[in-house]
């Protein structure tokens, strides 16, 4: 099995078709094939389902798939980290962000990315902070933002800021006038949570179990636009951290105040796999990363107790 082999494989999977991954490829599609059986043979199963419609990838081929692409995508930055200078980073960086934070820091670190790293190709992927950890382990980010991660997981991490979780109803409720509220204040109150794989559901019954057991869950909903507009609506309350919130107060379609006696907090990280071998594109988006959250807490878009930090 070689490089080669797998970029091979990867074509026909994506397209579904020989005759238009060898088109793609460029090649003669008897070698396509050729090359495709032998990469069977060597691996002892069948990769591909073949029928009148196409191919499509077996249980098998889908498991080669996940690890060729990690393989491939690290044989590319192997390449770019020879040629690239650390005047001038370059190639493609891989970033996770869980919803929640995508919605603050996504559009800024774009933009400054574009405009002092031109050469750089970031990538945002955002989804649950669960899955971005298995897929930064699993090298298919280069980097994940993180909550409340353990210090013997196997990860290097950068802490970017201890955040606040704030209590969220909508407009003219009884938190009008307020500043803070006592967790054991929310018992009773409906609340609209998302799903317990969530990170940000763990943050809540880590601190809740003990100083609040009577805290009542009306539904389940991991969307994060779905639970703002619930709640503005009136349908319920929730729990959600500042920089998730901040337009809705702003413009007044949703009311927050901060939860005390406990507070509830998660730490936030920058994670990345401990022992892979990083670009020095990564290394810029890493400092990059916590310049900006840094940007985000003093102009209160985001809200949290920021650590002592090195400077980009």
């Amino acid at each position: 099995m070689d490089v080669r082999q797998l970029r091979y494989f990867l074509s026909v999977a994506k397209c579904k078709s020989f005759s238009r991954a060898a088109l793609e490829l460029n090649i003669a599609q008897p070698a396509l094939s050729h090359h495709v059986a032998n990469l069977e043979a060597e691996l002892d199963v069948k990769l591909f389902e073949r029928s009148t419609k196409g191919v499509t990838p077996t249980e098998c081929g889908e498991t080669l798939m996940r690890h060729a692409e990690t393989i491939i995508r690290q044989v590319s930055q192997a390449a770019l980290d020879v040629k690239v200078t650390s005047a001038h980073p370059s190639g493609v960086v891989t970033i996770g962000l869980p919803t929640s934070v995508s919605i603050g820091l996504t559009v800024p670190l774009l933009h400054e990315v574009e405009n002092r790293y031109p050469a750089i190709s970031l990538k945002v992927v955002e989804n649950h902070s669960g899955y971005l950890s298995e897929w930064v382990l699993a090298g298919r980010l280069d980097m994940a933002v993180l909550f409340d991660i353990d210090p013997e997981a196997p990860f290097d991490l950068e802490p970017l800021l201890q955040e606040q979780l704030y209590f969220v109803t909508a407009t003219g409720s009884f938190i009008e006038g307020r500043k803070s509220i006592n967790l054991a204040e929310i018992a009773g109150s409906p609340l609209i949570l998302t799903g317990p794989s969530h990170g940000l559901r763990h943050a809540i019954d880590r601190h809740s179990s003990s100083a609040s057991p009577d805290m009542t869950v009306k539904i389940e909903i991991d969307s994060l636009i779905a639970i703002k507009q619930l709640v503005a609506s009136g349908y319920g309350t929730s729990i959600l951290p500042w920089c998730a919130i901040q337009d809705e107060c702003v413009q007044g379609s949703l009311r927050a105040v901060r939860i005390e006696k406990p507070k509830i907090e998660r730490k936030v990280y920058l994670a990345s796999a401990r022992g892979w071998p990083r670009s020095r594109a990564s290394e810029v988006i890493s400092l990059l990363v916590t310049e900006l959250v840094s940007g985000l807490v003093a102009s209160d878009r985001w809200r949290g107790e920021l650590p002592k930090r090195r400077r980009l």
